[in-house]
């Protein structure tokens, strides 16, 4: 019997959120539209994982001692699309689950095929990083180390977010950010998903990244880093970021809202980036 099943709604998604009774007919027909066509990506990818027989198995054992996560079969699919066509030797991943597993096994068939790579998971649950470990597949483990870390609040110039306190210094060249969860240990504010940013900073070689579904995040990453490097799809419900380096990481202008300015009117302020000259 299959013990993947499908995840509940992710309680970040806008077309599961919504009160459609609230909602204008031309934004209820919109959200229709998309509901279907995110439910038609991810029928596809459960047909298309399913034709994988091992890496379906994989997926299948690892989730027989492991809560299901928010985590969707176009998710997984996406991961280990990018894995197969980007071929990283450095990755990164923000959130241990299945998707470990679906990430380590593309990066084996890459092995096979001469490129070798490497998964850094990073979790902040105890439990669940303990689970992960007994449960990840021996001739898998090897490619990945996983790590257990706390999550602290941290900045980036007037955005404050959630980032692990002790990711691994490595030349990263693919970042998966599904962590850690949002919410500040400290205030408990719902606050956005900060590490891609600083890996980003420090990056020398294009680094990409997907990065799961989460609005608050979406939007920080799309002011740091342009609408033409942070790229939302609607059928994934994923962002795709790169290729970026450090030199692609933007900051606040220092003359943000001269040009906003109305002397009749209502003035309204607008978040301006830039990159360095």
């Amino acid at each position: 019997m299959d013990t993947l099943r499908r995840p509940a709604a992710d309680p970040g998604a806008l077309s599961t959120q919504v009160n459609a009774r609230r909602l204008d007919p031309l934004t209820r027909a919109r959200k229709w539209a998309i509901d279907r066509m995110v439910a038609a990506r991810n029928r596809r990818a459960e047909l298309a994982l399913r034709a994988m027989p091992a890496l379906w198995g994989a997926m299948t054992d690892y989730a027989q001692g492991s809560a299901v996560t928010g985590a969707s079969f176009s998710d997984y699919l996406t991961l280990y699309e990018q894995m197969r066509a980007r071929r990283p030797t450095e990755v990164l991943e923000c959130g241990t689950g299945i998707s470990t597993v679906v990430m380590a096994h593309a990066l084996q068939e890459n092995a096979r095929e001469g490129t070798a790579g490497r998964i850094t998971s990073m979790e902040e649950d105890a439990g669940w990083h303990a689970t992960a470990c007994e449960r990840l597949p021996g001739d898998l483990a090897q490619r990945i180390d996983m790590v257990h870390s706390p999550k602290v609040d941290g900045c980036y110039k007037c955005f404050r977010g959630v980032q692990y306190l002790d990711v691994p210094d490595r030349p990263c060249d693919f970042v998966f950010s599904d962590g850690p969860e949002q919410h500040s240990p400290v205030t408990g504010d719902k606050l956005f998903d900060l590490d891609l940013i600083h890996i980003a900073r420090r990056a020398e070689r294009p680094l990409y990244a997907v990065v799961d579904n989460h609005y608050l995040t979406f939007y920080v990453l799309q002011k740091v880093f342009g609408l033409s490097k942070a790229r939302y799809s609607v059928s994934h419900k994923l962002m795709f970021v790169g290729p970026v380096t450090k030199a692609d990481v933007r900051h606040l202008e220092k003359e943000s809202f001269l040009a906003d300015l109305r002397v009749f009117g209502t003035t309204e302020l607008k978040l301006r980036m830039a990159l360095d000259d």
